[in-house]
């Protein structure tokens, strides 16, 4: 294949091609934002000309809607961090504002992706926070084989900091959450740091040692396979590597665990024991921590 790239679209949004005329003069195809639905538009197959065929979501004009910022600092390994920043349509730089901080790997490529405010059985709703007057905070995490809670540490913590040096977030207005492996994170994050007031911990790994020697509920395979060599991130079985279990096992800190907390997980999760969840709640009633 010879030739050169042409830009046929640009602007702050994600384009994405449906469909061809059957002689490729004209195209359906969508874009979208975080104030812009995936309507369909058609035009001619480069782009020009471009004409809106619906109109699909005209109540969102009713309601505080949200804008969202890249962010980038240096974390504690000293390497550039970026995060997506959401705020209310309405934001004002002079006013405090509570910032929830969620993540789970890596976010800013998803940076004008359109969101619309829906009900979840896990992560929180950016767009129904930002529309209430939360700041959203979501940081990117890029994991060292061997040490996924240090990681997550060196990202989410340094980029909460530097949230309050820039005068965007304020201690004692900062809650924390994540959901499953990073439902992992935020426990192992608040067994070191007390930035955050407080923190919702959903399906979380607390313990990777009995964690590792369990079963998916739903396949039934041993879960193993998610450490060595899958979202854990280890690298290597508890024998060759007994020393970095312990370290990520949040479950053996839980005495410095100040931040209050929410947990939440249910008995018939597929993916992460129930019994991860339930543990770390009476590590908290048995230190009588809130």
């Amino acid at each position: 294949m010879k030739g050169r790239l042409k830009k046929l679209a640009d602007g702050p949004y994600i384009h994405n091609v449906l469909s061809f005329s059957d002689n490729e003069k004209c195209c359906i195809w969508t874009r979208q934002n975080i104030n812009e639905f995936r309507d369909l538009w058609w035009s001619s197959s480069d782009f020009s000309k471009p004409i809106r065929v619906t109109f699909a979501n005209p109540q969102q004009k009713d309601y505080n809607w949200g804008q969202v910022r890249l962010v980038e600092w240096t974390n504690y390994e000293n390497k550039p961090n970026k995060g997506l920043l959401y705020l209310p349509e309405d934001y004002d730089p002079k006013k405090e504002y509570p910032v929830l901080v969620q993540f789970y790997e890596t976010h800013s490529g998803s940076m004008h992706a359109y969101s619309a405010p829906m009900l979840s059985s896990a992560m929180a709703d950016v767009m129904y926070f930002i529309s209430n007057g939360y700041i959203v905070f979501m940081p990117d995490v890029h994991f060292t084989i061997g040490t996924p809670g240090q990681s997550s540490y060196d990202a989410v913590v340094s980029g909460t900091e530097y949230l309050i040096q820039k005068g965007i977030a304020h201690p004692g207005k900062i809650g924390l959450q994540g959901h499953s492996w990073s439902g992992f994170q935020t426990s192992y994050l608040v067994t070191k740091t007390d930035i955050f007031t407080c923190a919702n911990i959903g399906a979380p790994i607390t313990d990777m040692i009995t964690g590792y020697l369990s079963l998916r509920n739903g396949s039934g395979s041993p879960r193993y396979f998610m450490y060595e060599s899958w979202q854990s991130r280890m690298g290597k079985s508890i024998w060759e590597a007994k020393e970095q279990y312990l370290s990520n096992s949040v479950l053996i800190e839980a005495d410095k665990i100040h931040t209050p907390l929410l947990i939440f997980h249910n008995d018939e999760d597929e993916a992460v024991p129930y019994e991860q969840g339930r543990a770390l709640y009476l590590a908290m009633r048995r230190l009588q921590r809130p």
